[in-house]
């Protein structure tokens, strides 16, 4: 977890990262992304993003995915959004039904990356 995290450093130069953590540990993360640095590649313009959500292992199922992409959904309302949006594949067999759960809609399916199927997920706010 800790590697995905330092992947991060380009997304955080122009987003915001956000870190759950405890008096001893980091639990998770993930990347927000504000309406002006959408990847036109994969969003319209003017979405906002969530991009590479993490969480510990040992922390799963405790609601740290729950809680990170709740935040990013806030910050887009912060920042006037009407929607905001993430791409993701079944492969991500945690993560998929948890934004499915939150009201996130499949909104277009994507090219595939590193072989694996991929879509983009859209939630209105």
């Amino acid at each position: 977890m800790l590697a995905a995290i330092g992947n991060m450093s380009s997304l955080a130069a122009k987003g915001e990262l956000i870190v759950a953590a405890d008096q001893s540990s980091i639990l998770g993360a993930v990347c927000y992304m504000p309406p002006t640095t959408s990847n036109p590649d994969m969003f319209p313009e003017g979405w906002p993003t969530i991009r590479m959500l993490v969480t510990h292992p040992a922390c799963r199922g405790k609601g740290i995915g729950r809680r990170l992409t709740e935040e990013c959904i806030r910050r887009a309302r912060r920042d006037r959004a009407d929607c905001i949006g993430l791409h993701t594949s079944p492969v991500m067999s945690v993560a998929l039904p948890l934004y499915l759960r939150m009201g996130f809609v499949m909104d277009k399916v994507l090219n595939p990356i590193a072989g694996a199927p991929y879509a983009r997920y859209k939630l209105e706010l």
